[in-house]
């Protein structure tokens, strides 16, 4: 499996290279100085909140892990006018963190791909790679260019003096995308979007629409950096499309994606820039790294991703329903940090490590039949399970739930973020839940485990039980172990036990029937899961119910 180093990670091109490395299958390790809620629940990702102007953090990063490749898509965003009025912003960092990383990829001998920036060219109708170094930034760029040259001077001088040459440079166009910065203030395409999503009729623009621009989807150059390293090209190549795109095409695509109505007011007094800028792709072309993505394809995935940002995010079974329904089904990352979703991901795997240790000592086979209710030992060590599976087959008893139950020293902290989540979902309950003395256990179903559908029988104060499920998606196969759930307006739904889902039936006004799937496949089922229970008092307080309801929740 490859390793990877993103910086930049939660970026406009380091969102989409994080996505499509991890879909090849490779461990990526991504630093950025910010989080994200676009948190990605996959195993093999690792995000690392780090300021990597402290040199010991970049050094660090490359003394705990041997990286495949580093894609540096680390960059200082603002714009024309604060770097000309803040220029240490953009030259100190850039300085700084470029040069340690390229000595640290020089030193561990590793693939680098430096993100450069259109923005270190002259003012030029065309823009080829061999130029740059013949001319000056235009003043405009000026600041922000050399933060950028700079780091390339940098890479050829490794060259020249120690033979490194396991790097590419990258200089993309005029980037955007999903990820981009919609609040006003970005680029032209997620300003323009903005403004044609809160229009009703008529949108304001700059200049008359004429200048001509190089546009590139972030996720066309995010491919294209993939592929540079896979094919060990050791060059310095421009990324763009090639293609003559007017402001005034851009903004009509982008009307056209909207669907609306919408009349554009161009202001002539306003500047309209460099009359021509594009790329030359003759060694994109060589290299075969063009674009793949048309033009008003990624405009309309642009638009459509900025007006789902707007579209209230329901579960399968919205919390507001809760009390209706008997349940909610949900992600946990939902109700997480990036930070605690890291941490999160870390107790998994020692979930996983300590269920396997010592395992006469820390696991018990959970038996029910409904034939001898309670005439037996509902816990079975795992020495005497095959005693136990001969009695009940000489008795021929009808077993109707199976599965290991064992107990971590850490549940502690999975109680806390369960009692996180269930404040949002029983605002009513939240100073009650402070209370709560709360005591879940960890489960593990493996090959013919299985709860038969049922309903729990009456337990005086209890509000509801949380369940997590923690085994990697990667490893279920079909292998079953799914918890399906009857609502108490008949609705059936079915949840797949892997990691980032999680489920709650309630207990307060409810007590709908499940259940879980027997596993199958060699798949290792893990949950937590926890019955919270309040002082009866208490609950009845907060969810009074009525003699019939009673009767009708409870079997």
């Amino acid at each position: 499996m490859k390793k990877v180093l993103i910086t930049g990670c939660n970026g406009l091109v380091g969102s989409y290279l994080r996505d499509l490395c991890l879909d090849k299958g490779w461990k990526v390790i991504g630093v950025d100085r910010n989080s994200t809620k676009r948190i990605t629940t996959n195993f093999n990702y690792q995000f690392k909140k780090i300021d990597l102007l402290v040199e010991q953090n970049i050094i660090d990063l490359f003394n705990v892990e041997k990286y495949d490749v580093v894609f540096n898509c680390f960059g200082i965003k603002g714009s024309p006018m604060k770097a000309k009025n803040n220029p240490v912003d953009f030259l100190y960092p850039s300085f700084k963190i470029n040069t340690e990383i390229i000595n640290q990829c020089y030193l561990n001998d590793t693939w680098l791909v430096f993100v450069s920036s259109v923005g270190v060219y002259s003012p030029a109708e065309k823009f080829s790679e061999d130029d740059v170094w013949k001319t000056l930034p235009s003043e405009s760029d000026w600041f922000p260019s050399w933060s950028k040259r700079m780091g390339e001077l940098l890479l050829e001088s490794y060259r020249v003096q120690y033979g490194y040459n396991k790097w590419t440079i990258v200089r993309p166009a005029n980037i955007f995308g999903e990820y981009d910065d919609f609040s006003g203030s970005g680029t032209l395409i997620s300003t323009m979007v903005k403004k044609v999503y809160e229009s009703s009729g008529e949108i304001e623009a700059w200049g008359d629409g004429t200048p001509i621009r190089d546009f590139v989807y972030g996720k066309d150059v995010a491919l294209s950096l993939i592929k540079i390293y896979e094919r060990g090209i050791n060059d310095v190549v421009n990324c763009g499309s090639g293609i003559e795109i007017s402001i005034k095409n851009v903004i009509e695509e982008i009307i056209k994606a909207s669907g609306k109505d919408i009349t554009v007011k161009w202001d002539p007094s306003k500047p309209n820039g460099d009359l021509r800028r594009l790329m030359d792709t003759a060694k994109q072309e060589i290299h075969g790294i063009m674009p793949e993505t048309k033009f008003s394809d990624a405009i309309r995935n642009v638009y459509e991703y900025y007006s789902s940002l707007f579209e209230q995010s329901i579960p399968i079974i919205p919390k507001e329903n809760l009390l209706t329904e008997g349940a909610y089904i949900g992600k946990i990352s939902d109700f997480l940090e990036e930070k605690e979703q890291e941490d999160f991901k870390k107790m998994i795997a020692e979930v996983e490590e300590y269920s396997c240790d010592d395992i006469e000592n820390r696991l018990t086979c959970k038996y029910n039949y409904n034939d001898l209710e309670n005439q037996y030992d509902h816990n079975v060590l795992p020495s005497k399970v095959a005693e136990r599976d001969a009695w009940v087959r000489k008795n021929k008893f009808h077993v109707w739930q199976k599965w290991w139950e064992f107990k971590h020293p850490k549940e502690s902290y999975f109680n806390k973020i369960a009692i996180k989540i269930l404040k949002h979902l029983y605002p009513e309950a939240a100073i009650a839940l402070d209370e709560v003395n709360s005591q879940g256990a960890m489960a593990l179903f493996e090959d013919g485990h299985f709860i038969d559908i049922h309903n729990d029988g009456a337990n005086k104060g209890r509000l509801c039980v949380i369940i997590f499920y923690l085994s990697d998606p990667s490893t279920h196969n079909n292998g079953g172990g799914e918890l399906r759930i009857i609502t108490g307006t008949g609705k059936e739904f079915t949840i797949d036990p892997v990691f980032d889902n999680f489920c709650v039936m309630d207990f307060a006004k409810n007590n709908i029937k499940h259940e879980v799937k027997m596993v199958i496949n060699g798949f290792k089922r893990y949950t937590y899961i926890n019955f919270i229970t309040l002082d009866d008092g208490i609950l009845e307080s907060i969810f009074p119910k009525d003699v019939e309801d009673k009767k009708k929740k409870i079997i």
